[in-house]
């Protein structure tokens, strides 16, 4: 296949992605990537379309939720969304315990000067 045609298959296979994932069919995106890693595994679109997938599948994994904290705070984003969830949703996280160790002592610290 001339690599135009390649490229505009995987265009349309990550748009396809998009779709079933905003339609919460993870089965279809599913079958979209697996063709996609067919024709281009290592295109990058074909990776994000994977992240894409991984992310909606797994958004309440204790590790995604994790890692979105952090990329947020690396971005400049506010992260207090993905921190709540995982604080709800996985209270014994090393990263919620580190975070309500940092919010104590910042407490203490506040106490002591007022």
């Amino acid at each position: 296949m001339p690599d135009e045609v390649v490229v505009l298959s995987v265009f349309r296979h990550a748009l396809n992605v998009q779709i079933f994932i905003k339609m919460h069919r993870s089965d279809y995106a599913e079958r979209q990537l697996r063709v996609m890693q067919q024709i281009d595994e290592d295109h990058t679109l074909t990776q994000l379309a994977n992240a894409w997938l991984n992310l909606a599948v797994d958004a309440k994994d204790p590790e995604t939720l994790a890692n979105l904290v952090v990329c947020s705070l690396h971005l400049g984003k506010s992260s207090s969304r993905y921190l709540s969830q995982l604080k709800l949703t996985h209270p014994e996280h090393i990263l919620v315990k580190r975070a309500s160790s940092a919010e104590d002592s910042f407490e203490r610290a506040v106490q002591s000067v007022a």
